[in-house]
């Protein structure tokens, strides 16, 4: 019995998930209006009305969005985002009737006409109609066609038809604003590693003196793996820009993964160029890791400012002052400024200088004055005995 009700329990589970809604039956769509918003939804060959809550809907139905917003969920998984002042016509295809659209593609691509122009989103786009159409495409890949062209615009890519027909040569960075909700969810790591990579290099190209940073043996310091890659030479800092911006993208280039050492520096510093911020430039990389790459940046900066720091010169201390012997006149006081004393050097320098004397010594006093020939000395009376001595045998007496 308790096996029994234990497969009766399973069964039921089984059967409530599969009625839960979770899936859309073909050519229905079901719509999620935000609280507060005012939406107008019509089906086909109806007038729109105002609409709340969530609401089902079928093929051909219209969506109008007065402000807030709203989410409509297709079969096959597709997620639709309608936000203040756009519209849509479920249709077959899907059309995007006035302003913007956020299409997350399912089970498969999803196909959207706009002004004419022909979308396919496999992965996660925005859509825009007003003077001109653009697509911005945050992941995977978008095929865009304008009458008998085509465009592929990968991830982090955008491409504007201004006309029917008129397609770029190639796409270009995508562009995003910090408050814009759907930038903020897809890029909101990339937008502020974007503002940190750049006031770092900024502030390391303008701590350089000029010329520096321009050897790889200087960047080989500061980003110990660019030891090991052979392939990074003068040639590849030539047309890096600033070395701010060397810095950045070759800590970006060490970090990545996708392909060789040449062709991510290659990808690095040509996205860069087109216009792409560091943000966008190190999440096409796959760099995952925002905080690490920050780290290694600032570890680097910090390595320069010890590496290449100037030599500090220490003058060598003044010589020694000998003072006089007891009792000699003192040399008179230098005039000017009092300064501090400076301590003995015991090692004066190898070629000093020559310089006057500090002390002049006074000429010391004659102890014992030389005799005068005129005057009786103490000797006199004995010469005197001697000379008469001598005298008296050398004559015989």
């Amino acid at each position: 019995m308790r096996r029994l009700a234990g497969v009766m329990v399973v069964v039921i589970l089984a059967l409530g998930a599969g009625c839960s809604g979770s899936k859309v039956r073909s050519g229905q769509a079901v719509v999620d209006i935000e609280k507060g918003s005012r939406v107008l939804i019509a089906e086909r060959g109806q007038n729109l009305r105002a609409a709340q809550g969530r609401r089902t809907v079928h093929l051909g139905a219209q969506v109008k969005v007065l402000a807030g917003s709203a989410a409509v969920t297709l079969a096959g998984g597709a997620h639709l985002d309608v936000r203040s002042g756009s519209e849509i016509e479920l249709g077959s295809p899907l059309s995007l009737v006035a302003e913007d659209l956020l299409v997350t593609s399912g089970d498969k691509p999803v196909n959207v006409a706009v002004a004419g122009s022909q979308v396919t989103v496999d992965g996660v786009a925005r859509l825009t109609r007003d003077l001109a159409v653009s697509v911005g495409t945050y992941r995977g890949n978008v095929s865009l066609r304008s009458a008998a062209h085509v465009l592929q615009v990968p991830a982090l890519r955008q491409a504007e038809v201004p006309s029917l027909g008129v397609l770029p040569a190639m796409p270009a960075p995508l562009d995003y604003e910090s408050t814009d909700v759907w930038d903020r969810r897809f890029l909101g790591t990339a937008i502020e590693l974007g503002e940190e990579l750049e006031s770092r290099s900024k502030g390391f190209t303008n701590q350089l003196r000029a010329g520096s940073g321009t050897t790889p043996g200087f960047y080989r310091i500061l980003l110990p793996a660019l030891e090991t890659e052979p392939a990074f030479g003068e040639d590849l800092i030539a047309g890096a820009g600033t070395p701010g911006d060397t810095l950045v993208g070759a800590a970006i280039t060490v970090s990545g993964r996708l392909g060789t050492f040449s062709e991510r520096w290659a990808n690095v510093f040509g996205f860069k160029a087109a216009g792409a911020t560091w943000g966008l430039v190190a999440l096409d990389q796959q760099v995952n890791d925002a905080d690490a790459l920050v780290r290694t940046v600032d570890v680097a900066i910090g390595s320069q400012a010890f590496a290449f720091a100037p030599t500090r010169v220490v003058p060598a201390p003044a010589a020694a002052v000998v003072p006089p012997p007891a009792g000699a006149p003192s040399a008179p006081a230098p005039v000017g400024p009092s300064r501090a004393p400076v301590p003995i050097n015991p090692a004066p320098p190898s070629t000093p200088a020559a310089a006057p004397p500090l002390i002049t010594l006074p000429k010391l006093p004659e102890l014992i004055p030389p005799p005068d020939p005129n005057e009786p000395g103490l000797l006199s009376p004995l010469l005197d005995v001697v000379t008469e001595t001598l005298g008296g045998l050398l004559s015989g007496g």
